[in-house]
């Protein structure tokens, strides 16, 4: 992976850490997410008119890609109900790697040295460290941990049907605004049906913080997206899920959640296999 794709993929990191930030601290976060995701399909609406059309045999990972994000978006907006910014994100962002690892080495063919197996460990490693706060597993509300779960099964496998649509879609960034467009609606649409008002309200009084947070998903999601055609799926899914080193800082930082020494051991082991990665 060359320096300039890993860097943009850590920078996708930040940016994915701070709109889930911004999510945990909402208090209707169903209204949130929906507002988040109706400024990235605006974003997509209006970009859409100017790029090249998607080749025809990346449509049906585009509309796959539309239903699994609309599973990964309710499911997370229940897992944070539950559950603490530094619990949640290192579960649902740390299971998607491990899984595509499988996936991608076993069905799709694609070929990781032993050096990337080790890095893609190291990070998977140092991901789920951090879902430890206490001395066992089940400190943690078994609800926010089963909501995490079905979180990063449906992230695994929209990365999965993005990684594939966007090589046959002969432009990255066509596929990822078309994307953009068409994923908010069935979100918006439940959205309405159950909080009409408040979705109301909340375009009207949270547009200056909507506004940075869905341009923040569009650009960080295009990073990898993009990226996907130029380097291993397995690969950029474990680098960009060092976001939940980001989101573990930001949560003690902003919002003053517990934390325990595992979390900077957990930070070194996600560090060390990003280095890896440029060895």
């Amino acid at each position: 992976m060359s320096l300039f794709v890993l860097t943009l993929v850590l920078f996708s990191a930040f940016m994915h850490a701070g709109w889930n930030l911004f999510l945990k601290k909402s208090q209707d976060r169903l209204v949130t997410m929906a507002t988040l995701h109706l400024v990235s399909g605006v974003i997509g609406i209006a970009a859409v008119p100017f790029l090249p059309t998607p080749y025809p045999e990346s449509w049906p990972y585009i509309f796959a890609s539309v239903v699994l994000h609309l599973g990964y978006q309710l499911f997370l907006v229940k897992a944070y109900i539950y559950g603490d910014l530094g619990q949640v994100y290192p579960i649902a962002r740390g299971l998607s790697p491990l899984l595509l690892v499988f996936v991608s080495v076993f069905w799709i063919g694609e070929e990781l040295s032993t050096k990337m197996m080790i890095a893609i460990g190291l990070i998977t490693m140092g991901i789920f460290s951090l879902i430890f706060r206490g001395k066992i597993f089940f400190d943690h509300s078994f609800r926010a941990v089963f909501y995490a779960l079905l979180t990063g099964s449906f992230i695994a496998a929209y990365t999965l049907a993005d990684g594939l649509g966007v090589r046959f879609s002969g432009n990255a960034v066509s596929y990822v605004l078309w994307l953009m467009a068409l994923e908010c609606w069935p979100l918006l649409v439940i959205t309405f049906f159950r909080r009409k008002q408040a979705l109301l309200g909340s375009l009207r009084q949270n547009w200056k913080f909507a506004v940075p947070g869905g341009i923040l998903s569009v650009s960080a999601y295009s990073i990898v997206v993009w990226a996907m055609q130029h380097s291993p799926i397995a690969l950029v899914s474990a680098l960009r899920e060092s976001s939940v080193v980001i989101a573990a800082l930001l949560s003690i930082w902003i919002l003053k959640e517990e934390t325990t020494a595992k979390h900077l051991i957990a930070v070194m082991m996600v560090a060390a296999g990003v280095i890896m990665t440029r060895i």
